[in-house]
């Protein structure tokens, strides 16, 4: 290898090894915020959390109000390639319809760290233009996606919705939305187990079909597959 050869893979390993610590101090900030807050996510607080000294932390994000806005900007990517996934797994656009509003409860994050984030930033985000900014590319992303599904379970024949679909997309997104809230507050006695029943209950009266068997054909699939 020559030298110059070398000096550039350096350089690369160098950069590749950068991303990944920047990665990993936004994790770890996005779960700073869930339990204290964005007014709550100090360096000092991310520091004592994830072992990164406080110059370190600053070294990649100066100031407090970038750290925010790159936090909601790594849980937007990390959850619209997570929906992403979960979209192209079902077989049809029903099941989609199905694992996303399951996906919405039952991420690869959990559940309390998840919306606990997104309760703070969707709070935060009243008062701030640039985190209302990154909020509403992260709805729009999640809105899209149930807009193609639905779409698609519409051109299939598989619902008969009484809305149409770019008003049924907003409905289930706000509905999602406020059973979170709910689910995380423990108002109504409610938990993420029936958000999902109530999400999946509430999503079949309003594509037009039966919602025993929308739960209990998907439940039995995905239990199958495990």
């Amino acid at each position: 290898m020559t030298e110059m050869a070398a000096a550039k893979r350096t350089r690369s390993v160098t950069a590749e090894a950068m991303a990944v610590r920047r990665q990993s101090i936004l994790h770890y900030a996005s779960q700073v915020i869930a339990r204290h807050g964005v007014e709550g996510c100090s360096f000092a607080e991310l520091s004592e959390l994830s072992g990164f000294s406080v110059g370190m932390i600053q070294h990649y994000f100066r100031h407090r109000e970038r750290l925010i806005s790159a936090a909601v900007e790594y849980r937007t990517e990390e959850s619209t390639k997570e929906w992403e996934r979960i979209y192209e797994r079902g077989g049809n656009a029903l099941e989609r319809l199905h694992d996303l509003l399951t996906f919405a409860v039952e991420g690869e994050t959990p559940f309390e760290e998840a919306w606990g984030f997104w309760l703070e930033i969707y709070a935060a985000a009243h008062k701030n233009p640039d985190i209302q900014e990154s909020v509403a590319a992260m709805l729009g992303s999640w809105r899209g996606l149930f807009v193609r599904a639905l779409q698609e379970a519409v051109d299939e024949k598989l619902l008969r919705p009484a809305a149409e679909v770019d008003e049924l997309a907003t409905l289930l997104t706000a509905v999602i939305d406020g059973l979170a809230i709910q689910s995380l507050n423990r108002i109504h006695k409610s938990t993420p187990e029936r958000m999902i029943e109530t999400l999946h209950r509430f999503a079949a009266r309003e594509f037009g079909i039966d919602a025993e068997e929308f739960i209990r054909n998907k439940r039995s699939k995905l239990l199958a597959d495990r």
